[in-house]
């Protein structure tokens, strides 16, 4: 009887671990950039004609936004960066360019996904034979709805906090039931 009782509990504290692994994972949510076009500290003989960045989920279109910047933070794309509307996926961003003077460039992107959540990243790419290419990959979930959901760390502190406090509560229950 004792036995069943403590594989009972063992059961239920599982289903709560699991509970919150799974809670974990939707609070961190935030938009991947899986490659780009160049790639991130690519050095290419000649200019491209645009950028393309590709993630892991569907972009909300006119509110995602792809820019190129040169060395001294001047914009110099064309000012048509977003969402390609002619990805099935709506998961990729394009934006296209004048032909570029030799020099480092640096590619900053802005999205926002369906759920509200918003990240913001940047890569770097340069052209020429002397161009140098300093490699970046940075971004930081936000949330568009201003109650902190979005943040990955929120989500992760938030499941923390539960999972403690179960534990607690479940040895004080267990060691309730064997007095």
């Amino acid at each position: 009887m004792k036995q069943r009782k403590r594989s009972q509990w063992m059961t239920f504290f599982g289903v709560l671990l699991l509970l919150a692994v799974m809670v974990t994972a939707v609070f961190a949510h935030a938009a991947v950039m899986t490659k780009s076009v160049p790639a991130n500290g690519e050095i290419l003989a000649e200019s491209p004609s645009e950028v393309i960045a590709w993630f892991v989920e569907e972009l909300l279109s006119g509110e995602s936004a792809l820019v190129v910047y040169d060395s001294q933070g001047v914009q110099v794309d064309n000012g048509d960066g977003g969402v390609d509307l002619n990805d099935p996926d709506h998961a990729s961003m394009i934006v296209t360019l004048p032909p570029l003077p030799d020099g480092s460039y640096t590619v900053q992107w802005h999205v926002a996904l369906l759920d509200g959540d918003a990240t913001d990243g940047a890569f770097a790419f340069a052209v020429g034979e002397n161009a140098v290419a300093n490699p970046v990959l940075i971004s930081e979930p936000t949330s568009d709805d201003n109650s902190g959901e979005g943040a990955a760390g929120t989500g992760i502190i938030v499941a923390a906090a539960g999972v403690i406090l179960l534990l607690i509560i479940g040895g004080l229950v267990i060691r309730n039931r064997q007095s």
